[in-house]
């Protein structure tokens, strides 16, 4: 059950967050700006390795609330931290822009590679263009 809901959680917020990605690092959407995005996607990366899930789920827009739960980011997070251990240090970041093909809605994503004690995790945290926080993804390796 618990492994079913990160599976869940991870595929929704996967073709949100990917819909239309290219890893090139794509300009951002005009009015956005770099700095504020890696600013709000290192807020989050820390909110989720520090355990307050709530926190981000608060950030999430409605559309991304109506799709998961605060449980849900909790279990696929947890699922990540069971495989890489804890968080030690960011070693790159980046921010690039996408279109959801879906709805040609265009939004800024925040990418960051980082050193778990394990293993190294891959954040990616979506954004619209009013900085409300879109959904997000965490690979491991």
């Amino acid at each position: 059950m618990k492994r079913t809901a990160a599976v869940v959680l991870a595929g929704v917020l996967c073709a949100l967050t990917l819909c239309g990605c290219k890893t090139s690092g794509n300009p951002l959407p005009e009015g956005m700006e770099e700095e504020i995005v890696l600013t709000q996607g290192r807020e989050v990366v820390a909110l989720l390795n520090d355990g307050d899930y709530g926190a981000v789920y608060d950030r999430m827009r409605d559309d991304a609330q109506q799709t998961s739960s605060q449980e849900d980011v909790q279990r696929y997070m947890e699922t990540v931290l069971e495989e890489a251990g804890a968080y030690e240090k960011e070693s790159e970041a980046m921010a690039t822009g996408q279109t959801l093909d879906s709805t040609g809605e265009e939004y800024g994503t925040a990418v960051f590679y980082c050193q778990h004690e394990k293993k190294d995790v891959l954040y990616r945290i979506a954004y619209d263009q009013s900085m409300e926080l879109m959904g997000l993804e965490i690979k491991i390796g």
